[in-house]
């Protein structure tokens, strides 16, 4: 991808097809260009940090318990608190009437958030696993790499709220004991809530873990800081090359080639419908979850003042039932197939733009872009376009299915609604964004595998062992010879000092180890029979602790300072 602030290039057409590079073996990466030590120093980076998710984890819960409690009747929940300020005996009146007991909530609200946040931290014993087989050069840019190493961070640790929230409707279904017996207006209104919540806290979480922190690298912003207003030349050029690889993946592709058709096959589809649901995290769901509130909520309310009489709101008249079921699975996977498979006739219908595209390279700015590349802002658009028609055909086709269930009533035709109005065009814009930075992953894959991007790791961490442990493993060795050889350079000293290391020795030491970057004496060295140089007369490091011109003479009287055991004990023989 070419940064907005680079020097303008000539425009470029007609570019070949990006060659398809091997992929690195992660087993043979050689240990200076691996981030971290080991998956161990990942997880203690983490868990020294835990307790900052765990804050947010902790509110999460409270939020999500609070919620589970209020969704029996939202609104008669609000109005026993309001009769409250009046009279004392409404609350508990209100407890004995929603099946609550004073008991039973407080050991909720003591108990429950604090033994979830427990047990939700326990998905950081999973993140070493997810984030130490990332290779930072095969992500387009630092901050995707960062982002990636963030989201990983955030899934593990939000596992369990999101299961817990998605699976609680399925359990009202399958006639688990509830407060309440059925998925009313009420607790769906609070499910909605449930929704948002997970949002931000999924938001909050991501912002305690940084990828920065945990692998102790610079931040993707001060990179790019250095990249743009650096003063050393040579690291402001190194940042740049770190921030941001050159994207080769062209577009368009080249006609006949198989890049061409790519989108209309079951991977392209399966990436075009990942990051179309991406985009719908941000567009669609917020607006859905809140809409669905709002609906709902006015709807309990309504309930509630029904049956204000009775007072019986244990027994709630559920929204979900098999017909409205039996409807909507099938349409969602109607509009689910429709947006897969958009952006392939997208690039069908876009053929005609073809010969108006200025210049093929993938700029950052996406007003640039479509300037120089009106097939890839068409591809963008009519993506969007279609998905949104595929929605609208699905609330259409949803319609007359409930009609002629007759299982429609103003519930339903207020969803149907309003998706058509608000939810439908919220996912055609979802479509038209994601393709803007996806169609690249959509026709050719991930950028990785047609570019390495300059940043000095190779891997994230070592799959098993430490880095030390990857220095003295002789196929390591091995392929890093290969690699010098292949370079071309001058790597003379280089591999003699391969070739002339033993087994045991170690050709790369850690600088975090202990007493690496003293002269301290190592037991372990000491057990190999090596003993320090240090540093007196006839030591290699003062040039033998003699005058040039009395060198010659006073070499062939001293003895040489010995640097293994065997020496000295033929020092002390002589």
């Amino acid at each position: 991808m070419t940064s907005p602030h680079s020097s303008p290039l000539a425009p470029l057409t007609d570019l070949p097809p990006p060659p398809l590079l091997p992929r690195e073996d992660a087993h043979l990466v050689p240990p200076g260009e691996i981030m971290v030590d080991s998956r161990r120093a990942i997880l203690t980076t983490l868990l020294r940090r835990l307790w900052a998710p765990g804050l947010v984890l902790l509110g999460l819960w409270y939020v999500l318990v609070g919620l589970y409690v209020f969704g029996a009747s939202p609104a008669f929940w609000s109005l026993s608190l309001l009769v409250a300020a009046a009279e004392p005996q409404a609350i508990p009146q209100a407890l004995a009437v929603l099946n609550f007991t004073g008991d039973s909530l407080a050991i909720a609200f003591l108990l429950v958030p604090a033994a979830a946040t427990v047990l939700s931290l326990l998905g950081a014993l999973a993140v070493p696993r997810l984030v130490a087989p990332l290779q930072p050069r095969r992500f387009l840019s630092e901050r995707e790499f960062q982002r990636t190493v963030a989201a990983r961070t955030t899934a593990a640790l939000m596992t369990l709220p999101v299961l817990t929230v998605l699976a609680l409707p399925l359990t009202v279904v399958a006639g688990l004991p509830q407060p309440w017996t059925g998925l009313g207006a009420g607790p769906l209104s609070c499910w909605c809530l449930a929704v948002l919540a997970l949002q931000a806290g999924w938001v909050l979480v991501r912002r305690t873990v940084p990828a920065s922190r945990l692998l102790g690298i610079e931040d993707h912003e001060s990179l790019h800081t250095t990249a743009r207003i650096g003063h050393d030349p040579d690291a402001r050029r190194a940042a740049a090359a770190q921030v941001l690889a050159q994207d080769r993946r062209h577009l368009p592709p080249n006609p006949g080639t198989p890049q061409a058709s790519r989108a209309a096959t079951p991977r392209g589809a399966a990436a075009a419908l990942l990051h179309i649901l991406r985009a719908s995290l941000a567009w669609v769901v917020p607006t859905a979850a809140g809409l669905g509130w709002m609906v709902f909520g006015i709807a309990d309310l309504w309930a509630v003042i029904q049956g204000l009489s009775s007072m019986d709101l244990t027994q709630v008249t559920t929204l979900l039932n098999w017909r409205l079921a039996v409807v909507a699975v099938p349409v969602t996977a109607l509009v689910v197939l429709g947006a897969a498979l958009a952006p392939a006739l997208a690039v069908r219908l876009s053929e005609s733009q073809r010969a108006l595209v200025i210049d093929q390279r993938t700029y950052a700015d996406w007003t640039h872009r479509a300037r120089v590349n009106p097939w890839e802002a068409r591809v963008a658009g009519l993506t969007g376009w279609i998905t949104a028609a595929w929605g609208w055909a699905g609330t259409v086709l949803a319609a007359l299915l409930l009609a002629v269930l007759s299982a429609s009533n103003g519930m339903t035709w207020s969803g149907i609604v309003l998706s058509a109005l608000v939810v439908v065009p919220l996912l055609g814009v979802a479509a038209s964004r994601a393709m803007r930075t996806g169609l690249r992953d959509v026709l050719y894959g991930p950028a990785g595998d047609h570019m390495r991007r300059e940043t000095p790791y190779a891997l994230v961490a070592p799959e098993i062992g430490t880095r030390a442990d990857r220095a003295a493993d002789p196929a390591v060795r091995a392929a890093l010879r290969k690699r010098l050889q292949a370079d071309g350079g001058d790597h003379a000293l280089e591999i003699f000092d391969l070739d002339a290391a033993g087994p045991g020795e170690r050709l790369w030491v850690d600088d975090a180890e202990l007493g690496a970057t003293d002269t301290a004496m190592r037991k372990a060295d000491l057990a190999r029979g090596r003993l320090p140089d240090f540093g007196s007369e006839g030591s290699a490091f003062t040039g033998g602790g003699l005058p040039a011109s009395d060198g010659a003479d006073e070499v062939s009287r001293l003895h040489d300072i010995p640097d293994s055991v065997t020496g000295l004990r033929e020092v002390g023989r002589d």
